[in-house]
């Protein structure tokens, strides 16, 4: 059943405005497209960023059937027409348009709050309701004969920020003449992709003079993630990103963090992905630099006294133990000056040096103050077999390594 409204006409359940309605527009992606029996034709396709710079792409005679047609940072397959997005621009944000044989036309858009488009026609009739909205549109041919078209327009508008409206236009090249045949508005949300009957439209007269005209839009709230631009420095207990980056919605939202703060590389530079997401699960990201200081090691104490540079190797141990004897292994370690007498504890590691034997794993414990372990006949037994030297690493909570290397003799 068809309905016309205000010179529009209602097919199933596509939902109708025909009445201005002011609202601020601060995110559209929009696009024309006049196509005729062939496919051929022309089509534009604007995208306008936060910033005010402007992409435009615009083909006047476009191939059918094997390429798509024109662009803004297409997804897929090659456009006779491109246009990069505009500096600013949401990577998320795109419209592809191509052209087929017997009016087919099939386009794609979608866009994330931040980016302007422009289909100023459309933007009367629409009012966005979220950050990220998409529309697709496709003519599909039923029939053509000598009098008539008949074809089906498959659409999915997301949501009420998203239009599309059909016309037939009926040229007279003898008379340079046009006439409106059909016209229909649709404004989201609006799906009927899996219907293979609703949106079949019967429009009278010479096919070779019927163009049909598709115009779009998809608008969409503002949405914004800016990150730090200086790195950002964090102590080694720092659970918090400070300063963390700003987000502007108008929607709740969470921000994630890829590394969290707890999950970063210490003593080095690393790259943190912001993502903000958003009740209908809109999301937008930025980079940012993040540096963790590590955690303060003063070296092992006394009976070993040394670590690392200080530490001794594998041809010249540092320290000569007897076996069976006792051989604590103590260290403190601190953030800031803050001595680290609680939280995840340190891992030891033994590993003989000669031999490819699987090493001894334990964990530190606190006692005074200082992380503790006691080497023992337990973990280094009293045989003539168990001499020789063996390197001591302690693995601190934030990853970090330092080793020496002691020898045991019978």
């Amino acid at each position: 059943m068809k309905k016309t409204i205000g010179g529009y006409t209602k097919i199933g359940c596509a939902v109708l405005a025909g009445m201005l309605i002011s609202q601020n527009q601060t995110a559209r992606a929009g696009w024309s497209v006049n196509v005729d029996i062939t496919g051929k034709g022309t089509v534009t396709v604007k995208v306008t960023s936060s910033t005010g710079q402007v992409s435009t792409t615009n083909s006047t005679s476009f191939l059918t059937g094997v390429y798509p047609s024109a662009a803004i940072n297409p997804r897929s397959g090659t456009y006779l027409k491109t246009a990069p997005l505009p500096a600013g621009a949401n990577p998320g944000t795109y419209v592809q348009i191509k052209g087929l044989n017997n009016y087919g036309t099939s386009i794609t858009s979608t866009n994330i709050g931040g980016d302007l488009g422009d289909n100023d026609l459309l933007l009367p009739f629409v009012v966005p309701t979220s950050a990220c909205a998409g529309g697709s549109a496709e003519i599909v041919n039923v029939m053509t004969n000598a009098n008539s078209l008949t074809f089906q327009i498959k659409l999915n508008l997301s949501d009420a920020g998203s239009a599309t409206q059909l016309r037939i236009v009926e040229t007279n090249s003898m008379t340079q003449t046009s006439q409106l045949k059909y016209a229909v508005l649709f404004i989201g949300p609006y799906d009927n992709t899996s219907d293979d009957c609703e949106g079949t439209i019967t429009v009278h007269g010479n096919p070779e003079q019927l163009n049909v005209l598709l115009d779009g839009t998809t608008s969409t709230l503002p949405f914004n993630i800016t990150c730090p631009t200086n790195t950002v420095l964090l102590n080694c207990s720092s659970a918090t990103y400070d300063p963390a980056p700003v987000v502007y919605s108008t929607l709740p939202y969470t921000v994630t963090y890829n590394p969290p703060p707890t999950n970063l590389v210490f003593g080095v530079t690393n790259i943190v992905t912001a993502t903000a997401r958003d009740i209908n699960g809109c999301t937008i990201s930025c980079q940012f630099k993040a540096y963790r200081q590590g955690i303060d090691f003063d070296g092992f104490d006394a009976p070993i006294s040394g670590a690392d540079a200080t530490g001794g190797n594998c041809t010249s141990p540092l320290r000569s133990f007897k076996l069976g004897n006792v051989v604590p292994v103590k260290f403190a370690m601190s953030c800031n000056g803050v001595p680290i007498t609680s939280g995840t504890p340190p891992t030891i590691r033994i590993q003989k040096c000669s031999g490819s034997g699987q090493p001894y794993l334990g964990s530190f414990f606190i006692f005074n103050n200082e992380w503790h372990f006691n080497i023992d006949s337990t973990v280094i037994g009293t045989g003539a077999n168990f001499a020789g030297n063996y390197a001591i690493t302690a693995i601190l909570p934030d990853g970090s390594e330092h080793f020496v290397v002691i020898q045991y003799k019978k």
